[in-house]
Formats: C-alpha cells, structure tokens, sequence
C-alpha cells in the first residue's frame, strides 16, 4: 500500500514538474516586428471584443494586403513576424465606422500602437435608425460564444428564458438547465460559480454575451459534463439600481411562478446587494406504471397509478458586500438562506391479477432550510492578467421528509431526517509566461459529510482533493491548451466501509483559425461521475405493496471520455457550426429493476456496464430579416454493453439511433413588439436496463417593451397538447416487462402574463459574483 501511495506522489510531482518545465519555455525571436494595441468604443472606453484587423503594405506602389486577426475579450490584438516596411493598419467592427493608423517599421521591435477608438456607425433613412447586428456566435479554444442582441431581449423576461434561444441548451417548464440533455452541469455569471436560482434573478438586459463548454477544462470539477457561463455587461460608476419580475397565472390548475428581485448599491468602494428568487409550482400529475410478471405457467399483471396534486415552495434570499480595498484587491461575503418544501398529495390505487387490488391516500410532508456562507479575496499583480484567488466557503442543509400511505386496513410510512454539511476551500493562481504562453494552476479541497438518524444510523463522510494545471500557448491563427487534473477521493460510509479513488483526468484542445470566419477545433477530455450520496444511502422507501426503492453503498465512480472535431463558420452576422463527437462511458452508474424472491419489484442503482456513442451535432445563430432562428441538431448511434451484473438479471446488449432537437425563433415587428416560439423534443434514449424518454416541449410568447425599462408579455406553454409525458420508461426482461409513464395534465391553452421591470439611479458596479458549492439534494419522484 505505502509502495503505491508513493508511486501516485510520484506521478503527481512528475506532471507538475513537466507542466513547470513547459512553462519555461520562450518562443525564439524572429528578425521581425510585432504589433499591440486596444480596441475601445469611443462613446463608452468599454473594449470591443472581436474587431477585425487587416494589415496593408503600403511600401511600393501598389499596396498589398497581408496578414489579419480579431481582438480578443477585452479588446486586445496583437499581430506578428512583420517584416520592415511601411503599412496601414485598418480596423473595423459591424455597427462601427473604419479606422486606419498607418506604420513605418526600420528595425525589428514590439510596438504599442496604444489604444484605437472606434465610432458608431448609424445610418438614418426618413425615421428609421438602423444600427447594425452583432454576430450571433463565434468559436473559441474551449468554448462556443453567443452574443445577446436586441432581438433577444426583446423577447424573454429573465435569463432562464434566454438560455432557450442558446443553441444545444434546454430549459424546462420547472427552469431545469441542461447541456444536450445532460443536467450535470454547473453555471457561472463573469466565470463565478451560481446554481439556477441565482441565474433567474438576473435581468437579461443587463447581460452581454453566453459561453457555452461542452468539454470543460481541468479548472472545472472532474464529474461536471458541460458548463454556461453569463458574462454581464460592466458597468462601472456608483449607483443604485434594480430588477423586479414575476408571472402571473390565468388559471389555478397549472402554476408555474418564478418571481425576483434584486437590489444593488454602490458607495466608493462597498459594494452591497440583495436579491431574491422564488419558485411557487401546483400541477397536477399521473404517475402510471403497468407490468407483467412472467411466470412458468401464468402471467400476472399488474397495473399502478397515482393521482397527485404536486407542490413545489422555494423561497432563496441572496445577500453580499463587496469591498474594494485597492484598484487590485477586493474581498467579498456572500450568502444565501433557502427554505424550500415539495410534496405530493393524492390517491394511489393498484390492481393485480387475481387480487382485490389496494388503494391508500398518499399524503406528504417536506421542510427543508438549505444556507450558505462564504469568504472570497481576489489579488490582481502588476503584470496583465496574472492574478490570484483564494475562495472559502461553508454549506448545510438540513431536511424533515415524510410520506405516509393510509387505507382502511393500514398506515405505511416512511420517513427520512437528514443533515449534510459541505466545506470547501479552493487556491487559483494564473500566470502569463509570455506574450503567447500562458499557465494557470490550482487546488481544491471539498469535504462534505451527511447523516440520516432514521436510516439504521446512515453517515456518510466524503473528501476530495483536486490539483490541476494547464499551459495555454495562443497565436493569431493558432491555439492549444494541455492540461490535466488529479483527484484523490476518500469515502467512509458507517464507520465501518472505507474506500479511496485516484483519477488522472487529462485536457487537450486545438483550435486553429482557418480564416477571418472559419475555425477548427479539436478537443479531448476524461472526467469522472462519482455516484451521489443519497444513491449510497441503503434506506428503504415502500412505494405500493410490490415496490421498493433502495440505494446502493456499493456504487463506483463512473469514467466518460469525450473526443470532438468541430468546424464553425460566420457569414454576415451569422455562425453555423458542424461536430462530429465520439463519447464512452465506462461502470455506467444506472437503475436496475429486478423481481426480488418475494415477487417485489426492487430499483436500485448500480454500475451496470459500459455505453458508447458516436456522431453528428449540428448548430446555428441565424438571421433572415425580421426572424432570427436557434437550431440544434444532434444524429447518434448509441451503444449498451450489459457487464456481469447486469446480465445476470437478464439485461442484453442494444444499440439504437438518437436524435436530439431544440430550435427557437424570434419574430420582431414594429412598436417594440417580438414574438417567439421554442421547440424541444428527443427520440428515446437507451441505457443499459431501459430505455427513458419523454414528449415534445413547446413555448409561444408575445412580449412588448416600453421605453426599454417596463416590459409586459404572455406565455403560453404546451397549448392544445391537454397532456405531457414529462418522462417515461420501459423495460423489456425475461422475468417482467414494465412500463412507466409520468403525465403533466394540462388546461387546453395554458396562459400567463409576466411583467418585468428594470429601474436605476445612475449606473451600478458590477457585483462580486463568485464561486460557491452546494450539498446534494434528495432526489424527488414526479416532475
């Protein structure tokens, strides 16, 4: 053991040691020149990201035009290995006049051609003002960019709404945000950790531009699958400003609320913020399952449903202080209190073959209070870009949940009373080796310990350690990015079960700018999905007479590797893109039903196999006229490989073709009116026991603004559709068939008004927004 301990210390003082080594490494002077400089609007002096810069040589006397290259995010280009001459440097920017800046280069030098200011461009026709559109997207190393136009805005009442028109996100009635369809997902706003409720208390007027990965880097947590970051637009001078929003239902059989406000208040260098975020959600729901035991001589069938009212309360109040102590030091405190409950109430009735059947009353009582604290310092140095992040934070959640089933002849109940504290501390420190070599490097510690009094004294304690680095080598044309991420996980479950992992998890990624509007973009990544604490937790829930659910502490990590090739393109102000993408996932953690020696019907999670996919995704950000179109596409074969465990339940290998599809579109007219329609809809997906699959969604909203503060809209969602498969499964076994399906019920035209409105005094400074970790919840049935 210690043989091996010593081995992994090794292994992890050699990447390390490499990456450092790398690091070192300087680009040979060329007997050329360089250019640097700034891009900056002139009304605001805010950096113009993605300006295009063309170089002309204008030495002989017929000029020539040579190399090219954009700004960067914040405005910054740079242009190399240019030879001695004289030259004119044009800059242009859609919705900007032309700049030119000309040069005369004798000897091989950098020069600093210091900052160049662009002008609006506006062109008046009678009464009309037309300002040019931003580019609707645009590739980078590691991530796909989507900036927020008019259009947009003009059409969504907070960001939850406009994650819809993001190409490959999907958004549902509840506000549940998933990356092509894997919700394992983490959100940040300006590349600070939040979660879905701080996202909508965001007014979408006050966002700039959304970053989409799909293979994260090392810096991300190795079990995380995708990411979406919210840049906002800064705003720098000292204010008071704020956001209220809320919908307002026409009908009390459906209820989906979600109301915010935020308050904000600068002073010199304190920063002080309030917000709050709701959600109030009633429908009503049935949960049918129907089955059939296979027997020797006889088949017995089964038949189950439930008809619940569903309720869903959650109240979060964020508050936090910023305090600038110099240009280059800022601390924060952030926090959050979150009372929350989610119950269902109704009738279960189920029938069996040669049996009177059972019926019982379901009733359900839930209290949860979930807070946060955290500590957070953030050092910028001399150098540009090099700075340093330390972040401390402190979780807990404690919870009261019990469900009882009541009939003439009995009362079954089960309850649960669990506790779960996190701990985290993280150090980030990024530092630029050269003009072209960048390397970035971190470590974190996240503990988190949870315990359940009702469950034969449960307690689990989990610590992982994480340490990672990347080397980021960037040229004009050209940029890759090598990292990796060691995570030593240890587990204690009871006293009693010790269990530790190591994983090395590399990052690769190439991007290479084939032109001024074309990439490509190569990329691959391993992460790790370890199973959650409330799988682990062995207690027993009784749903019916001849259904139990359990989870299971014998579960593994699960490992996935992703490779992509990408190419993206611009034309006009539109991107496409086109991905071909290859993805395995080994010790799959899935559910397994199975028929225990009492005839019941076990569920639990194990590590059933291994699952492969492979091929096309296809996405946009298009424009035609007055209509802007979101489409997503994605075509692939998917495989399932049953291991021993598995297949001694009967479970065989499958393989069949999925489709994923999102596409949304915005109708603009006159008088500040916009119309929009989203579509959502998956063909089944196989896992390794089941397939799961669930019914077309679809939103239609007609929005008005009024002096772009004040906007009234109504939504409807799922019109004419009277039911809504939220989610479903089958199972196909030797022994049973089973099939399930969960049924949203629905009035014909669900309606409801939302209103939102923005005030200010002045302009308000940006808030600290910054990293924050959150304890798992219990996973709940129903939608």
């Amino acid at each position: 053991m210690k043989s091996l301990v010593e081995k992994r210390y090794f292994t992890i003082k050699y990447i390390i040691l490499s990456l450092f080594l790398l690091g070192s490494i300087s680009i040979c002077a060329q007997n050329t020149s360089t250019i640097t400089g700034k891009i900056l609007d002139a009304k605001n002096n805010q950096p113009l990201p993605y300006a295009t810069l063309r170089f002309m040589d204008i030495s002989g006397n017929t000029s020539q035009w040579l190399s090219g290259t954009i700004s960067d995010d914040n405005g910054v280009f740079s242009i190399n290995q240019i030879p001695n001459g004289k030259y004119q440097l044009q800059v242009t920017s859609v919705g900007y006049r032309t700049a030119n800046k000309t040069f005369e280069i004798t000897t091989p030098a950098t020069i600093n051609a210091g900052v160049i200011y662009l002008q609006d461009s506006l062109l008046f026709i009678a009464e009309t003002l037309i300002v040019a559109d931003r580019i609707q997207g645009k590739s980078e190393t590691d991530k796909t960019i989507y900036y927020i136009n008019n259009k947009m805005l003009s059409a969504t009442g907070n960001a939850p709404e406009l994650l819809r028109h993001i190409p490959g996100v999907q958004v549902d009635l509840k506000q549940n945000i998933s990356i092509n369809g894997q919700s394992n997902i983490l959100l940040f706003v300006d590349g600070k950790e939040r979660d879905k409720s701080y996202i909508s208390q965001l007014s979408p007027s006050t966002i700039d531009k959304i970053e989409v990965l799909d293979t994260p880097p090392p810096n991300y947590d190795g079990n995380v699958s995708g990411v979406i970051n919210i840049v906002l637009k800064k705003e720098n001078v000292s204010g008071f400003s704020g956001h209220l929003f809320s919908e307002i239902p026409l009908s009390s059989e459906v209820i989906y609320m979600f109301p915010t406000y935020r308050l904000n208040y600068n002073y010199n260098k304190i920063n002080l913020y309030t917000s709050y975020n709701g959600e109030i959600n009633y429908e009503n729901i049935d949960e049918k399952i129907s089955r059939q035991i296979i027997g020797k001589t006889a088949i017995t069938n089964l038949s189950s449903v439930q008809y619940v009212r569903q309720k869903n309360l959650s109240h979060k109040f964020h508050y936090g202080i910023d305090y600038h102590l110099t240009p280059k030091d800022v601390f924060n405190f952030y926090g959050f209190l979150n009372p929350y409950s989610y119950e269902q109430d109704g009738n279960v009735i189920l029938q069996a073959t040669g049996n009177s059947g059972w019926e019982a009353r379901r009733e359900e009582t839930d209290k949860n209070k979930n807070r946060l604290n955290s500590l957070y310092y953030k050092h910028l140095f001399n150098t540009e870009k090099r700075e340093l992040t330390i972040d401390i934070s402190h979780a807990h959640i404690r919870s009261e949940n019990k469900v009882s089933y009541q009939n003439d002849m009995e009362n079954q109940t089960n309850t649960e009373r669990p506790g779960q504290t996190t701990f985290v501390w993280k150090v980030d420190f990024i530092n630029p080796l050269n003009e072209h070599l960048n390397w970035s490097s971190g470590i974190k510690m996240k503990t988190r310990d949870m315990h359940d009094n009702t469950s034969d004294g449960f307690r689990f304690n989990e610590q992982v350690y994480a340490l990672y680095s990347s080397l980021n080598y960037q040229t004009p044309n050209f940029n890759v990015n090598l990292g990796l991420r060691a995570e030593n996980a240890k587990t204690k479950l009871n006293e009693n079960q010790h269990n530790s992992s190591f994983s090395l998890l590399p990052y690769v990624a190439f991007h290479y700018q084939i032109s001024q509007y074309s990439d490509l973009y190569l990329s691959y990544r391993r992460s790790v999905n370890r199973p959650s604490v409330y799988s682990l937790n062995p207690y027993t829930y009784i749903d019916d007479p001849y259904t139990l659910r359990k989870g299971n502490p014998l579960l593994s990590s699960e490992f996935r590797n992703q490779i992509q090739l990408e190419y993206s393109t611009r034309f006009k102000s539109n991107y496409m893109s086109a991905r071909l993408f290859y993805e395995t996932r080994s010790h799959a953690i899935n559910h397994l039903t199975y028929l225990n020696d009492n005839r019941i019907f076990v569920t639990q999670a194990h590590n059933l196999g291994n699952i492969h996919q492979y091929g096309l995704q296809l996405a946009g950000a298009l424009k035609f006229g007055i209509v802007s179109v979101n489409p997503s596409f994605r075509f692939y074969n998917q495989s399932t490989f049953a291991n021993n465990t598995a297949k001694r339940y009967g479970v065989a290998n499958k393989n069949n073709l999925v489709v994923e599809s999102s596409i949304s579109s915005i109708l603009s007219f006159k008088k500040s009116f916009a119309l929009s329609a989203i579509f959502q809809y998956a063909t089944p997906k196989e896992n390794i026991q089941n397939n799961a699959f669930c019914e077309a969604l679809y939103f239609i909203s007609l929005d008005k603004t009024f002096k772009k503060n004040l906007k009234v809209g109504i939504v409807s969602a799922l019109p004419f559709a009277k039911t809504f498969v939220y989610q479903g499964s089958e199972i196909q076994s030797t022994t049973f068939t089973s099939e399930y399906t969960g049924n949203l019920k629905l009035p014909t035209v669900p309606l409801m008004f939302r209103l939102s409105y923005r005030f200010n005094s002045g302009k308000n400074r940006n808030i600290l927004t910054r990293e924050k970790e959150y304890v798992d919840t219990r996973p709940k049935q129903g939608f």
